[in-house]
């Protein structure tokens, strides 16, 4: 068994998209995440690949990396969601040779939000990319059920669902749950660790976006949620790191730390399956 890895772009805060490609590569990485699209306006957000610039800087550094672009993100299905704002990034992605977009959803309407999904999953075949809908507990999509759900209602040949190890332990999940999940529904992986518990109030913008903890250094069942996945699956490291980048640990560091963390959790788990 082997996973292969991939460097998240909020691991990383603060390294515009080339340097981020060029920093996948030194830790060895297989492949990143990119941000073309910030989730609203106002929204925290990585340093985007939005416009022909980057654009080009950032193929130029994938070429000259060899690593490919796992996902990228972050679009939102919301009441006031226009699906076509959304091409452009699309475009984007499939020019930097994506896999698959990222999904979140606060849509309080049921029926429209899957239309939106149904819509979306269409618009992301028209550039060869899947859709994962990655559910958060706080979301209108709240746990893996629901993500399921959404899905399976879609019949969207390119849709499926992004798993963050975060959010299905914040959500009350657990790896047994992923493990049963049906052939070809799971897109997107993603570690990280944490607490066992988290304010609500503060799982959305510092839990989501700023502080996280290493593979191995908090609570979650990783061996566990490492072991359900399919043996080829990448696993995504997505470990934003405040504490370290407050204390002046140079954001090169924080990503090595997290990628560090993460094989040494894979060897344990790697180990105990051939018990």
């Amino acid at each position: 068994m082997s996973h292969a890895l991939c460097l998240e772009q909020i691991t990383a805060w603060g390294l515009a998209p080339p340097d981020f490609v060029h920093l996948g590569a030194e830790l060895g990485c297989a492949a990143v995440s990119l941000w073309v699209q910030s989730p609203t306006p106002q929204a925290i957000a990585p340093p985007l690949v939005d416009d022909a610039a980057v654009l080009h800087a950032t193929q130029e550094a994938l070429n000259q990396s060899g690593l490919g672009v796992i996902t990228v993100e972050c679009f939102v299905l919301a009441s006031e969601t226009d699906i076509s704002d959304y091409e452009a990034a699309f475009a984007a992605g499939a020019k930097l040779r994506a896999k698959a977009a990222t999904v979140i959803a606060f849509d309080p309407d049921p029926l429209r939000q899957q239309e939106n999904f149904n819509r979306l999953a269409a618009l992301a075949a028209q550039y060869e990319l899947a859709l994962n809908i990655e559910f958060l507990a706080f979301s209108t999509v709240p746990n893996l059920a629901a993500a399921k759900t959404l899905v399976q209602n879609s019949k969207a040949a390119n849709a499926g669902i992004a798993v963050d190890s975060l959010h299905l332990t914040r959500s009350g999940g657990n790896p047994a749950e992923l493990s049963a999940l049906p052939f070809g529904l799971l897109g997107t992986v993603q570690i990280c660790d944490g607490p066992p518990s988290m304010a609500p109030e503060l799982q959305a913008v510092h839990e989501g976006f700023e502080q996280r903890m290493i593979p191995g250094e908090g609570s979650f069942a990783l061996i566990d949620f490492i072991r359900a996945l399919p043996p080829a699956q990448i696993i995504g490291v997505e470990v934003p790191l405040k504490n370290l980048a407050d204390a002046g640990i140079p954001v090169e560091e924080r990503a090595r730390r997290a990628i560090a963390g993460t094989r040494h959790v894979l060897e344990q788990a790697y180990a105990r399956c051939t018990l």
